[in-house]
């Protein structure tokens, strides 16, 4: 079955921009050969890391968003431990995300009206408790 996943890498800084590209095309030969499909390859280029990794302090950060069945990340991960132009890397499952922002959506959107509900409740007590409220002080 596939799925939605995210691969995210982060590559030394001394890499050429001819390795950087081999790195992602064997990712993506791995990826055509389970017969999945990338959508988009987002390379954001040299950043500042966080924290120092292998006594380097920028990387070159790689995203690659993909269809694909679970089982080619084994290959894809073997390939990017080997690599040693690799200095970390992330592979996220999407739909799992996805769904929990859906839920949360639709939660959202019921206490909304929930919300809503009350709050019109509320206002309509209030109409009908002026028209009593004045009733009273008439009699008194």
């Amino acid at each position: 079955m596939k799925r939605k996943y995210e691969i995210g890498l982060i590559i030394n800084p001394e890499a050429t921009e001819e390795e950087v590209r081999k790195i992602i095309d064997t990712i993506a030969g791995i990826i055509e050969k389970a017969k999945g499909s990338i959508e988009n390859i987002d390379e954001w280029g040299r950043r500042k890391l966080a924290f120092p990794i292998q006594k380097h302090k920028e990387g070159i950060y790689v995203f690659i968003n993909t269809d694909v069945v679970g089982a080619a990340f084994l290959s894809i991960e073997r390939r990017l431990k080997l690599s040693e132009k690799v200095m970390r890397f992330v592979i996220l499952r999407l739909d799992d995300r996805l769904k929990k922002a859906n839920k949360l959506t639709k939660k959202w959107r019921r206490l909304e009206r929930i919300s809503r509900k009350s709050q019109e409740i509320k206002e309509e007590s209030m109409t009908n408790e002026k028209p009593k409220a004045r009733e009273a002080k008439n009699e008194k």
